[in-house]
């Protein structure tokens, strides 16, 4: 994520949480950023508001998520999306 994006995002973050504390609902925080060109609806700002908290409070390792990426590495391919049966 580029510096410009990575503010917007904080940005638009911060909007969302100040809506929220306002006691204005999902729906229409989603409908104001939908007017604006920016593509969210109730979901997204419920789930955001859900985990702002957790994710705030630590940071995964990088280290963590590079050892999963690794292991579960086969040549590139995803196991995931191998066909093995």
């Amino acid at each position: 994520m580029k510096i410009s994006e990575s503010w917007k995002f904080h940005g638009n973050i911060e909007r969302i949480k100040e809506l929220d504390r306002a006691g204005i609902g999902a729906h229409t925080i989603a409908g104001l950023f939908q007017d604006n060109n920016i593509e969210v609806n109730a979901d997204d700002v419920r789930s955001l508001l859900k985990v702002i908290g957790p994710l705030s409070q630590k940071a995964l390792p990088k280290s963590e998520a590079k050892k999963l990426i690794d292991q579960n590495n086969l040549d590139g391919r995803h196991p995931e999306k191998l066909n093995l049966t």
